[in-house]
């Protein structure tokens, strides 16, 4: 079991609720997929997986030079954009939608090889996670595919719950492009050794992508390769920092923005390209992204964190044996 860091709690129940997960979702992939196409649990469907680079930001205040914002260095990196849902489904249906951000480690002098540095930054379309304990993503877990989510929904409003169902609901987004929203990590993050901080990608490219009610079943895609095959796409990436009554074990409650701003600490640029082909494909595929995939000095904080990190981590490594793939972290 995870050792806890000074600023986190565990819930009780915490690790038979995140064994009980495991063994349901890997069930469900198990009948869901056939063994060779095993695709993730959780943001199955891929809507693009880019080339990007992560700049540092030089002359960052002192309390923000932390681990890799340390020194304003310039990392290659891979993004995957993805659609949060549990199944493959059209993009015109509304649901959350998610990045995923790996840094790549600086190449040797004259290399081409691309060695992961240890971080990833995974975000979504939402500032708040509603389910944001593991006990009440436990529950949408086995309701959802064990039961029936009428008995979930009747066991959060029996519990004074009922405000988590709306928020599910409110995730769900019908965007022009995945290049011009916002993305926020909704879970807590270690920055240095005492401190917290949430993260949040604040989109600042030039172009945008034109609204169009004619949403097919990959205008996501569509839009995003319109978008780049003559523009750059850009974001902010900015840190919130905790302050007093923010908490680290619940994902579902707002840190406030005008208490503690974000503060840019980099700059993801993605430069124009072609994404759309089997290689990238079938890259999307291999890598793995997960937050537990962090420096110390960025590492994961909360339960949520926890759960994911083991589910994750169990449930990637089931995919690639079943499917005898090699597991690209």
């Amino acid at each position: 079991m995870k050792k806890l860091h000074s600023l986190e709690s565990r819930e009780a129940d915490e690790a038979a609720n995140i064994v009980e997960m495991t063994d349901i979702l890997r069930r469900k992939m198990e009948l869901d997929y056939a063994k060779g196409n095993t695709r993730r649990d959780a943001h199955p469907k891929t809507v693009a997986l880019l080339k990007a680079n992560f700049q540092i930001e030089a002359d960052l205040p002192k309390q923000f030079q932390v681990g890799i914002f340390a020194k304003s260095v310039n990392h290659d990196c891979w993004i995957r954009f993805s659609n949060a849902s549990g199944k493959i489904q059209s993009d015109a249906v509304k649901d959350a939608r998610g990045i995923a951000i790996k840094l790549m480690a600086p190449k040797a002098k004259g290399s081409n090889v691309e060695v992961p540095l240890g971080q990833d930054f995974v975000l979504l379309s939402s500032p708040v996670m509603p389910l944001g304990t593991v006990a009440m993503f436990r529950d949408a877990v086995y309701y959802t595919i064990e039961s029936s989510p009428l008995l979930m929904a009747a066991k959060f409003f029996l519990t004074g719950k009922a405000g988590a169902l709306l928020g599910l609901l409110g995730l769900r987004i019908s965007p022009d492009s995945l290049l011009d929203i916002r993305y926020w990590s909704t879970t807590p993050y270690l920055f240095g050794k005492d401190h917290a901080v949430k993260y949040s990608l604040v989109p600042t490219s030039k172009h945008r992508s034109k609204t169009s009610d004619d949403k097919d079943d990959n205008y996501l895609a569509d839009n995003m390769q319109l978008h780049l095959n003559r523009h750059v796409a850009s974001f902010d990436f900015c840190v919130q920092l905790q302050k007093d009554g923010m908490p680290i074990e619940d994902a579902g409650v707002l840190w406030d923005e005008e208490e503690s701003p974000f503060i840019k600490v980099a700059t993801l640029t993605i430069p124009i390209q072609k994404f759309r082909s089997k290689q990238r494909s079938e890259l999307a595929e291999q890598l793995s992204f997960s937050p537990g995939n962090a420096l110390a000095a960025h590492a994961p904080l909360g339960g949520l964190n926890r759960a994911r990190i083991a589910i994750y981590t169990a449930l990637s490594k089931f995919r690639h044996k079943r499917d005898s793939r090699t597991n690209l972290e």
